[in-house]
């Protein structure tokens, strides 16, 4: 944590898309040095810069939607099929998500947070979004004392209830600062400094954002034990229910986007997820991460309507969408160390759609960087539906508009969506009647919805609730998929007179290591 902290006292320049470095010098420019009003633009650019790599690259994988390409790359994601963890694995989860998030905490804390309370709440409604996830994957973590700098770089680890606590107050400080700031010239947020909604003229979906954010938290923490969780969740959705807001304009129904200016003048000016997993860079040479991937067997076969399994019959044409069809449909790779004999990379599907575009088209390099989909924001009120439904009803009709989102973001028709809803319809796993348990069917539609962009919320709602069906690779050596990670190997070294000691063990059973919502 010290190597970490001591970086996150750098700011990085507006705009800037280079990917977040472990090695960037601790001499940069000092956040204090660079005006208020530059930081919220670099602080919204390097926190989407963050989530776009491991934390997608690994939910994609261990909800079974992606599988190695072993035949051209020897044994592609080796212990994320076999679930072999360490304090070794996938740190930049938690590194680059701790270096991005200090530059939102620099806003929050800086010397113009009165005379701008209105960047001051974007950043608490961002810092919310991306820092919950460390408590999903990693539970009890540094907070309180994180992000002092040279005051504190060995920080102790809260509990993660306290953390989303917290965070979620952050959001509600949020909201009243956007209901009570008359804005001005001097506290406006300019449309410049905001790459995500441009600034104080969209300073509502700010709100609705945050609302959704706030809804994603609290449906995460459904199933929380805890006494005081239990009641801090009561009074939160109290609050939702009883916002001076009208429903229908309450919550995110569309997609929320971030774009600072993607250009291909060279690499670092890509969309940072286009440039982790699309087709090539700018000057046209193979992505290794995109020629690493190939659609697993199990999505293909879900896709297709395989008679093996639950969406038999049924053919989802999104996937033709997700991935590249051969011969008209997905042909998918086991998931596991070994090879079919025969058979050649050029078999098996690729990524598609947008990421199989040049670095320099628009709807690829270019393209916006998505923070939530409007479909995830329906599914969300689905399940608010389902869970809370004192508070929350039409589970129904916001589980097929998500479904129609789903089809619009993946560029198909609005009768495409029509055709597919009523061909679920009598699927006990699928369709909303036919379901016994709605949120097997609201599983799976985040599973094809969410599949590349956002699929981190498949796979935790995946390890709370069983759904959707999700095999283990050949080779895994676990019974299960994990409900945490290891602490990386900078807390062991850096902060090691704080950091739990975690084994692979706890990572498959649950127990008090176990994320506080899943326990």
């Amino acid at each position: 944590m010290k190597k970490i902290f001591l970086i996150a006292g750098a700011v990085f320049s507006i705009y800037s898309c280079s990917r977040l470095d472990d090695n960037m010098s601790p001499n940069a420019v000092p956040d204090g040095n660079v005006p208020a009003r530059q930081k919220l633009a670099a602080a919204e650019t390097s926190t989407f810069d963050a989530q776009t790599g491991d934390l997608i690259e690994l939910s994609n994988f261990w909800m079974n939607t992606t599988a190695g390409n072993n035949y051209q790359w020897a044994n592609v994601y080796p212990n994320e099929s076999s679930l072999n963890l360490n304090s070794a694995f996938r740190n930049q989860l938690w590194n680059n998500t701790y270096l991005s998030v200090a530059n939102l905490q620099a806003i929050i804390d800086g010397s113009s947070a009165k005379s701008l309370p209105l960047h001051v709440a974007i950043a608490k409604i961002l810092k919310a979004n991306y820092l919950h996830y460390i408590v999903d994957f990693y539970s009890d973590a540094p907070y309180f004392d994180a992000f002092k700098q040279q005051s504190n770089l060995a920080p102790k680890y809260d509990k993660g209830e306290a953390i989303y606590m917290d965070l979620i107050k952050g959001v509600n400080e949020a909201i009243d600062a956007i209901d009570n700031t008359p804005v001005n010239n001097d506290n406006q947020v300019k449309a410049s400094e905001d790459v995500i909604f441009g600034g104080s003229a969209q300073i509502a979906k700010w709100r609705q954002f945050a609302n959704s954010i706030k809804l994603r938290m609290l449906l995460r923490m459904s199933n929380a034990t805890d006494g005081t969780v239990k009641s801090f969740v009561a009074s939160e959705l109290v609050k939702l229910n009883s916002d001076k807001v009208p429903f229908a304009t309450r919550f995110v129904t569309y997609n929320v986007t971030i774009n600072p200016g993607y250009n291909a003048g060279s690499n670092q000016g890509l969309n940072p997820f286009f440039r982790r997993y699309g087709a090539v860079d700018v000057s046209g040479t193979d992505n290794d991460t995109y020629t690493q991937i190939r659609v697993s067997e199990h999505y293909a076969k879900l896709i297709n309507g395989d008679a093996s399994k639950p969406t038999v019959g049924i053919v989802d044409p999104r996937g033709v969408k997700q991935f590249i069809a051969i011969d008209g449909e997905l042909v998918g790779t086991p998931q596991g160390n070994g090879k079919i004999a025969g058979a050649s990379q050029d078999d098996f599907s690729a990524l598609g759609g947008n990421l199989n575009r040049s670095a320099s088209n628009a709807l690829g390099g270019l393209d916006n960087g998505y923070l939530m989909l409007a479909s995830e924001g329906n599914f969300l009120l689905a399940e608010a539906a389902i869970v809370y439904p004192q508070y929350f009803s039409n589970g129904k009709t916001y589980f097929e508009q998500g479904i129609r989102d789903s089809f619009t973001f993946w560029g198909l028709t609005s009768a495409q969506a029509a055709t597919y809803i009523t061909a679920i319809n009598g699927n006990t796993h699928l369709g909303w009647d036919a379901a016994g348990n709605k949120l097997e069917p609201l599983q799976y539609q985040r599973l094809f919805a969410l599949a590349n962009y956002r699929p981190m919320e498949t796979y935790l709602n995946y390890i709370k609730t069983g759904f959707p069906e999700t095999p283990l690779a050949s080779n895994a050596q676990q019974p299960r998929k994990p409900y945490r990670l290891i602490y990386p190997v900078s807390e062991y070294t850096g902060n090691s007179s704080n950091v739990p000691n975690i084994s692979a063990a706890d990572c498959f059973t649950k127990n008090q290591t176990t994320p506080f919502w899943l326990r």
